[in-house]
């Protein structure tokens, strides 16, 4: 199997702080608790977060604007510098066209080169940039897609120094409720939903026209930049620790198989049981324990019915989650929810 590609699994603390900043109140202090999360790794530019902590966050804040354009609607808190190194990659190269290669070559400076799927073509008329993401939750994947175009407009124009409007725009999902917002963003109606694939595309002669803040040998200095940086990062989390995370986010997304969480780490299934023999557990064990824990979260923070809890947590129905809860804990679900409520500050 091919060796994932270095900061696979993980993103800059550029782009997580950002993330953590758009979440109002104190919803962000609640992520900051998450181990990879806290105010000292965020100041740490060489540490790298994992994608499963900034789901999480992107969860958050599709929660507190469902059905909004929440990913494109946060840049206008980004000016140039707020990514590090990945932002003066893209706004000065020789040209807009090298400087989105550029961009995509070295994703990884910002986001997960393992879970981000971007692709720079040129068919004669327009240069077009196209932009995938994971099989995360629908709602995350679409704030992510919106965010990922908004982000590669806004640095386009940041670049060529005026309000570049792109020829067209193609999006996978349906329109949104304020599709007029999308529309005045970016600043065209030519934007096809739908679509097979998200991109963005810019005439030849935006794409090729010299830069204003282009100077000679600033890309090299650039490009080897970013690889010193990236290659003295480090993940904050230990191996352990992600492969757990990304089972618990298997949980959410009701995508819990051996194949989908070895696939999200990277690595063969063979190879994902080796790793969890070395840890001294099996994909059998892990599977219960975060079972375990994802139930009684829901039993004590939520009102879901017993049928729905037992769906989420992949049991047949309400009684085989009582027999789990009792071998468990010694008590029934009801005494669980009890509890929690009784220790809940007045």
């Amino acid at each position: 199997m091919q060796q994932p590609p270095v900061g696979a699994g993980t993103v800059s603390t550029h782009l997580a702080r950002f993330l953590i900043d758009a979440v109002p109140g104190p919803d962000s202090g609640r992520l900051s608790r998450l181990s990879d999360l806290g105010p000292d790794v965020l100041r740490d530019d060489l540490a790298r977060t994992s994608t499963q902590s900034l789901l999480t966050v992107w969860e958050q804040l599709v929660l507190t604007e469902p059905r909004t354009l929440i990913g494109p609607r946060i840049l206008g808190n980004a000016p140039i510098g707020t990514f590090g190194v990945w932002d003066y990659l893209i706004t000065s190269g020789p040209t807009l066209g090298q400087s989105l290669r550029r961009a995509v070559e070295h994703l990884a400076s910002l986001g997960d080169p393992a879970a981000e799927q971007l692709l720079v073509e040129e068919n004669g008329r327009s240069v077009v940039l196209r932009h995938a993401t994971g099989s995360w939750g629908p709602d995350v994947v679409e704030a992510i897609d919106l965010f990922a175009l908004a982000l590669f407009l806004d640095r386009a124009r940041a670049a060529v120094g005026r309000h570049l409007i792109p020829s067209y725009v193609t999006i996978t999902h349906r329109p949104p409720a304020r599709s007029r917002e999308l529309t005045e963003l970016f600043g065209t109606d030519r934007i096809m939903f739908g679509a097979p694939y998200n991109s963005i595309a810019f005439t030849e002669d935006d794409a090729h026209a010299p830069l204003p803040k282009a100077q000679p040998g600033l890309e090299r200095l650039l490009v080897q930049h970013a690889e010193l940086l990236l290659a003295a990062s480090r993940p904050v989390l230990r191996w352990h620790d992600r492969f757990r995370m990304t089972l618990a986010t298997a949980f959410r997304e009701d995508t819990v198989s051996l194949e989908k969480v070895a696939r999200r780490l990277s690595l063969s299934p063979r190879t994902l049981q080796r790793r969890l023999c070395e840890n001294g557990t099996t994909w059998r064990e892990q599977v219960e324990s975060v079972r375990q824990q994802h139930t009684l979260d829901l039993l004590r923070t939520t009102d879901l019915p017993l049928q729905s809890v037992a769906g989420r947590v992949g049991y047949s129905d309400a009684r085989a989650l009582r027999r789990a809860v009792r071998r468990w804990e010694g008590q029934t679900p009801g005494d669980i929810r009890s509890t929690a409520r009784s220790t809940v500050p007045g």
